[in-house]
């Protein structure tokens, strides 16, 4: 055994065995080569070539205190950022309440906007009505991310959000970038599951674990979606 390999096996936290920390360091090899695949995934996407022209400039409206109901235009939502991260959640017209998946998310998201928005645009976008929205996220306690209806607007059912109708919903992250004084789309998450992994604190957080991701459908909520459950969970 060579003098760094002797170093490596060395204990390094209270008590621990000389076999844990063997079988650690491998296990540290592996995640460095995950955390390498995920930044070479990344620099690939930075080099996609340009994506569609956005297909019109949607109308949408504001779902956040103080400008409930306000018209707001797609090419409003960047500010005086480049790019735009939409992220479309599942919650139709007709639902009692959100996917709770989706507002898990959310509510990570809302923490981190302050950050995103440094460098660019975040905002959540949803189908139901801006009333519907803005009362829900009181609910969550949303106060960062930016939000906004797409009730009245075609926005959804274009871009890959829904099925046959408003209420079938679909969870899907956008980004689209300004480019020559023209929209064009980026990137879509077009994975059947597990599409956002990378940025959902639940099911990372529970990797730490020994015991793992619990082998549930959706994260532990306090509340939930009779509407998701009976359309989307219980469909034969």
């Amino acid at each position: 055994m060579s003098a760094k390999e002797k170093k490596m096996s060395e204990p390094v936290y209270p008590n621990e065995s000389k076999e844990y920390r063997k079988a650690r360091e491998a296990l540290l090899k592996d995640e460095q080569e995950l955390v390498d695949r995920v930044k070479a995934v990344a620099a690939k996407r930075r080099k996609l070539p340009p994506g569609g022209q956005l297909k019109e400039d949607y109308v949408f409206q504001w779902a956040n205190d103080g400008k409930v109901g306000k018209s707001v235009k797609f090419s409003e939502l960047f500010g005086d950022k480049k790019t735009l991260l939409l992220y479309s959640f599942m919650y139709g017209p007709g639902w009692d309440n959100p996917c709770p998946s989706c507002t898990s998310l959310m509510d990570g998201f809302d923490r981190s906007s302050y950050q995103v928005t440094r460098d660019a645009a975040f905002v959540g976008i949803a189908k139901a009505p801006a009333e519907k929205i803005n009362a829900w996220a009181k609910k969550r306690g949303w106060s960062q991310i930016a939000m906004v209806s797409g009730f009245e607007s075609p926005f959804q059912a274009d871009y890959k959000c829904q099925g046959d109708s408003d209420d079938m919903q679909w969870p899907v992250m956008h980004v689209f970038r300004k480019q020559g004084g023209k929209i064009h789309h980026f990137w879509a998450t077009e994975l059947d599951s597990n599409h956002v992994d990378t940025v959902w604190p639940y099911w990372n957080l529970m990797d730490f674990t020994p015991e793992g991701r619990p082998d549930i459908p959706v994260p532990p909520q306090e509340f939930r979606s009779k509407f998701l459950e009976k359309n989307y969970l219980n469909k034969d």
